[in-house]
């Protein structure tokens, strides 16, 4: 059976399964008027989701299949994808700080900058802050092994 959109003079609109086109159009719910066919409403396949966020991209070389084109090309599509988004829905934006550090201990946090220079400030040695960092991240309990 057929779904099929209709509309009345008074403004009601609905949906309505009927046994083949050729039916006659059925009465309106509201005001017991007739109706008319409307032309059918556009059908959506799929969802609309925004592009990946930026965290999702890769940090490393290796993440990016080790250079290979087109891994780079569909990253950075994603990539400019996201930026495009982000400037039309500011809600969305993710803050992004320039990372120090991402391999090793920081990993999972990327050591920022920002961090860095916070973490800095008191001694003015950023290889002692990085350092501190790292340790802290190594006594710190990982995500999988909480819960």
């Amino acid at each position: 059976m057929p779904m099929y959109d209709y509309a009345c003079t008074c403004g009601t609109r609905f949906e309505l399964m009927v046994p083949t086109w050729s039916s006659p159009a059925p009465d309106c719910p509201d005001c017991g008027a007739t109706t008319r066919r409307r032309p059918p409403s556009p059908s959506m396949h799929g969802h609309a989701a925004p592009p990946a966020p930026m965290t999702s991209a890769p940090r490393s070389w290796e993440g990016l299949n080790n250079g290979d084109r087109d891994t780079v090309t569909h990253w950075r599509r994603a990539v400019e994808a996201r930026r495009d988004f982000e400037a039309r829905h500011p809600e969305h934006r993710q803050p992004r700080d320039a990372i120090a550090a991402h391999e090793g201990r920081f990993e999972r946090t990327p050591l920022t900058y920002r961090e860095l220079a916070s973490r800095a400030a008191n001694s003015g040695d950023a290889n002692q802050a990085a350092a501190e960092a790292s340790r802290d991240r190594r006594s710190a309990p990982r995500p999988e092994d909480v819960g």
